[in-house]
């Protein structure tokens, strides 16, 4: 089972996002050609309220206005074609115009979500996105490092897994130059390549390029001044307890041994004194 509290990583990474890379994903994933969008309010107040995660009002180069309405799924759901029923019939009743629905699906497995209905009397589906599936280029090129971010979650294509991660690193440093916005898509990415277990290789790559941050911002840095904190703790005791040694030796009597003891050294570092 995800953790809860790494769903609520991705899902802040997607909302964090979505309003940039939104443009590039209607016209190369959905194929929806946008002449306009607007903004919609994303709760809807019913009998219970939903919260859809994205929500816009579109008119396509064809005319033709209408509600898109995404949802980012990270693992299989096998209510979600509940819901986006529920969701449908909200949204038709609140604006009163047709209701476009994707699912965006993220997870690293075959998604076993039923996208569709067919009953008697009722006839329903919606459009399911996996994303795995999608060749990793598509958000590459975007000049977005919004969008570029999700290339991740792509198909590589049977390419080198840290080729890739690494292709899409230098994306980001191009489009961001080192400032705070990248550092922050850095780190969206650190939490994206969970989803995919690239942890280490992107460890791997972000070692060798650490000229991307400056380093008292660069959480590379900042672990290795961690672990520089965490010597200087260990050096500090060892001073310590050889002081502690030093003044046993020099007031007591006690034997080598206890004194080894009672300063947690060893006995040939109290001979040496």
């Amino acid at each position: 089972m995800q953790n809860p509290s790494c769903s609520s990583q991705y899902d802040k990474i997607i909302k964090e996002n979505m309003n940039e890379a939104i443009p590039n994903i209607l016209i190369g994933i959905l194929g929806i050609q946008t002449a306009r969008a607007e903004e919609l309010a994303e709760r809807i107040q019913h009998t219970k309220e939903r919260i859809p995660d994205q929500l816009k009002k579109i008119a396509d180069d064809s005319g033709e206005t209408f509600v898109l309405h995404i949802e980012w799924q990270l693992k299989n759901d096998a209510e979600m074609i509940d819901r986006m029923l529920e969701y449908r019939a909200m949204l038709r009743r609140k604006y009163r115009i047709n209701i476009r629905q994707y699912v965006l699906f993220m997870g690293k497995t075959t998604s076993t979500m039923i996208n569709r209905i067919e009953e008697r009397g009722l006839k329903f589906r919606f459009h399911l996105i996996v994303l795995y599936q999608i060749d990793y280029k598509v958000f590459l090129a975007s000049e977005k490092p919004e969008q570029k971010i999700l290339a991740v979650l792509g198909d590589f294509c049977k390419e080198d897994p840290e080729t890739v991660l690494r292709k899409i690193i230098e994306g980001i440093k191009a489009k961001t130059n080192g400032s705070l916005a990248g550092q922050r898509h850095m780190n969206q990415l650190r939490i994206l390549v969970q989803l995919r277990n690239l942890e280490t290789q992107f460890n791997h790559i972000m070692e060798s390029v650490s000229t991307f941050f400056k380093e008292e911002r660069d959480p590379y840095y900042i672990r290795g001044f961690q672990k520089g904190t965490e010597k200087a703790t260990i050096k500090a005791a060892i001073r310590a307890s050889s002081e502690f040694a030093e003044r046993l030796i020099e007031g007591t009597d006690l034997t080598d041994e206890v004194i080894a003891k009672l300063a947690g050294v060893t006995v040939p570092f109290v001979k040496r004194k």
